[in-house]
């Protein structure tokens, strides 16, 4: 059994990648993640915020991650071990793939890989775990850890948390997408499939101490099929990285008023079509107001996305400015004069992206295409922008005429605003790692 808080600290430790000294008095957590920065996707952000601000509250956080995520140090983190990762290795055909979706080369990215629609419950069981679980295990042994908090997606990845909680570690489970609730993939083609997929989650997250849902829906979903308190933590954004971030209009028509999407659409299933048929009816029943109108696209581009974007009818109202890196892409956000989340229909209702919470902090009008989703409901609870069903091209239109007439909202309530600030979600985070490393000492 690993020790925990509840033994003394050992008087020396091995480390990894070591930053910091260790005080005798903090809380010693595994963050385990498949992704971390220095990537670029949205999963990074999560593990970037709260790693910086529970080293700034006294934690010693050790990130146990991928190597696809790329190399280097994590600000906050005391140790940093990347792992192995098929998707980085030389049997992934996709790893151009992986790195046009982080934006890292000059080229389209594709959906994701027909073998997904095979593993159960993910591709990370087969490509990340074979190599994280054993490092877990061995870090657990040779270190003093009160806390392990397991990341998902991918599912596969709380695998490590329920094994590290059978040796005598207090584990918390973190859903950033639900698992077989409201899943972003498309579902299983066999029922053989479905089922291990609801005895795998059940037999696994049953046996953590604690839930968190980053959004309502999910949170909700996992108190009614677990029982307990599962706790809804949000995403965020960081204030200082924000703080830096002036902003950037030079990519933008000054004399337009520019609707601007961050980040990618096909790999989270979103489909652009009703919001180009929407402007479509703009352009034919108000001529003069559509041509006052532009949508900005920065980000990752899918190949089946090109040819919708580059339609020979709006190319004098839509520009695709490709990939940028994060400091400009948060200029570009605070520049616009309104910014764009797009649904995925009435599915994926627990959805609020990552880059929602940057939207809020941006200060700018929100345009949400969903209205039955998390993001629609948070936005509406600051007052923040507008919501529409995501395929009612007449209803989007509508709200396309509000925003370039300036009739769009631009009251935010920048205390609520303020909630979805980092330092703030880290010491809620904080009060539940305090609870469930008490409960465990009892």
């Amino acid at each position: 059994m690993p020790a925990t808080s509840c033994t003394p600290w050992p008087t020396s430790r091995n480390t990894v990648n070591s930053l910091s000294p260790v005080a005798d008095s903090t809380k010693s957590i595994l963050l385990v993640a498949q992704l971390s920065p220095p990537s670029t996707l949205v999963a990074a952000r999560r593990v970037a915020g709260l790693t910086k601000y529970w080293s700034k509250s006294g934690y010693r956080v050790t990130v146990l991650t991928s190597a696809i995520s790329g190399e280097g140090p994590i600000e906050g983190a005391a140790e940093v071990v990347r792992t192995r990762d098929l998707m980085a290795s030389s049997l992934n055909w996709r790893r151009r793939h992986f790195a046009a979706l982080g934006g890292h080369v000059a080229q389209s990215y594709r959906r994701p890989s027909r073998l997904e629609a095979v593993v159960v419950p993910d591709l990370g069981l087969l490509g990340w775990i074979p190599f994280a679980l054993p490092r877990a295990v061995r870090l657990a042994r040779a270190r003093v850890f009160d806390c392990v908090i397991t990341s998902s997606p991918p599912q596969s990845t709380h695998l490590i948390g329920n094994v590290l909680s059978k040796r005598g570690l207090p584990w918390i489970a973190e859903l950033r997408d639900g698992w077989t609730f409201d899943p972003p993939r498309r579902p299983w083609p066999l029922v053989t499939q479905r089922r291990l997929d609801v005895s795998l989650e059940h037999r696994v997250l049953q046996g953590a101490d604690a839930l968190v849902g980053v959004t309502t829906p999910i949170a909700h979903d996992l108190r009614d099929r677990f029982g307990g308190s599962a706790q809804v933590i949000t995403n965020g954004f960081d204030p200082e990285e924000l703080g830096e971030a002036e902003p950037e209009d030079s990519l933008l028509d000054p004399t337009r008023h520019s609707l601007v999407y961050t980040g990618r659409m096909a790999v989270a299933g979103r489909d652009p079509t009703p919001l180009f048929n929407a402007l479509r009816i703009l352009r034919d029943e108000s001529p003069e107001l559509a041509g006052r109108l532009e949508l900005v696209f920065a980000g990752p581009i899918a190949d089946e996305e090109r040819g919708v974007l580059t339609s020979a009818d709006l190319k004098d109202s839509v520009r695709i400015l490709g990939a940028l890196d994060r400091p400009r892409a948060l200029k570009l956000q605070r520049a616009a004069d309104s910014l764009l989340v797009l649904g995925v229909g009435t599915s994926n209702r627990s959805v609020a992206t990552g880059k929602l919470f940057e939207y809020l902090a941006a200060g700018r009008p929100i345009l949400v295409l969903g209205e039955e989703t998390e993001a629609a409901r948070i936005v509406a609870s600051a007052n923040a922008g507008l919501a529409v069903p995501a395929e009612e091209p007449k209803q989007i239109a509508d709200a396309l005429r509000r925003l370039a007439e300036g009739r769009g909202p631009n009251g935010a309530d920048r205390e609520l605003v303020a909630r979805y600030a980092y330092p703030r979600i880290a010491d809620q985070y904080a009060e539940l790692i305090d609870e469930v490393c008490e409960r465990r000492c009892r």
